[in-house]
């Protein structure tokens, strides 16, 4: 085995919480904002914590999966959310957070086909971008965990963003207004498939996942 193959195979058998990098994920907190309800530092964890779960399943099931690259595009995929891309010069949020993790991973000697494999996968998380490697519909599954979450902790969400979607459009909802809004975009989720690990899909052309994002919406929209 080549050294090229023997860092493929430690990179495919390892796992997130074995790489995470503590004093990265410090510097990296600086570059979301604690005033923004939703896409804040705590929510690029917690798609850390759920990538775990999807890479370990990964494993299990014998789809090779890169962990560094899912660990490092989940770290940034909402880095610098509050600032105003546009005005920065980037069309989407998305390459904006690309952006951001280029520099800080090349400082910490990251190679380049790994940095460019995260920026891929990045904005792959934008709502109308493409999925296509494994690496990309963990990335995006992990961003969109909190759909299948238990219905508090889904409400939870759903009440944060429409205080972060108040705050960035300088205009307030009405909670049925809100569930209207974003029962939209969930439908919008729900008419793709993330074609990974059987939880995601399965030979019956089943979702867990699907099932489970419309549930939590068919309650949302009861209650409102």
């Amino acid at each position: 085995m080549s050294c090229e193959q023997e860092k493929v195979a430690i990179v495919t058998s390892a796992s997130i919480s074995q790489i995470r990098n503590p004093d990265l994920e410090s510097e990296v907190e600086l570059l979301y904002s604690v005033d923004l309800p939703y896409h804040n530092f705590q929510h690029a964890i917690d798609t850390i914590v759920a990538a775990e779960h999807i890479t370990r399943r990964c494993m299990e099931e014998g789809i090779r999966i890169d962990h560094q690259v899912v660990y490092y595009s989940l770290l940034f995929h909402d880095a610098g959310f509050h600032d105003n891309h546009r005005v920065l010069g980037f069309d989407t949020k998305e390459a904006y957070s690309a952006d951001l993790a280029v520099h800080r991973l090349e400082q910490h000697g990251i190679l380049g086909g790994t940095v460019e494999k995260v920026v891929a996968a990045i904005l792959s998380t934008h709502k109308d971008a493409k999925f296509v490697t494994v690496e990309q519909k963990a990335v995006r599954a992990a961003d969109l965990s909190g759909l299948a979450a238990d219905y508090q902790t889904f409400r939870k969400n759903s009440a944060n963003l429409k205080g972060e979607y108040e705050m960035f459009n300088s205009k307030v909802l009405s909670w049925r207004e809100w569930v209207d809004h974003v029962s939209k975009t969930i439908q919008f989720y729900l008419s793709q498939e993330i074609r990974l690990t059987s939880y995601f899909v399965n030979d019956n052309g089943e979702s867990a996942f699907h099932q489970a994002v419309r549930g939590n919406l068919e309650r949302l929209v009861a209650e409102a």
